[in-house]
């Protein structure tokens, strides 16, 4: 399975990890290691995750409270769209392509 990133995904998940370093030191490093855990299962299984509007589904992190939104191009490719808090707007990074 091919996966890409919008450009987008690079800053939401820096300014978290970033976040969260501050409150912890080793806690950023915790919350990246979940959300590629995360992605992870959704290559395993795109089709598992409810969609949240119309062809962009969402996985749920674990441990964190982020969710990571994804489209399902084709059969062999997967493009993570937005790493997204669950205290964000809930529309945030849907209009992501």
């Amino acid at each position: 399975m091919k996966l890409e990133f919008h450009p987008g995904t690079v800053a939401d998940l820096n300014d978290a990890v970033e976040f969260y370093e501050r409150q912890q030191i080793g806690l950023g490093a915790e919350l990246r290691e979940e959300i590629y855990r995360t992605i992870e299962r959704v290559v395993a299984d795109a089709t598992l995750y409810r969609p949240v509007r119309a062809d962009i589904r969402r996985c749920l992190a674990h441990r964190f409270p982020f969710s990571v939104l994804y489209r399902v191009r084709d059969e062999d490719t997967i493009r993570v769209l937005v790493i997204r808090h669950h205290r964000q707007h809930p529309q945030f990074g849907e209009e992501r392509r």
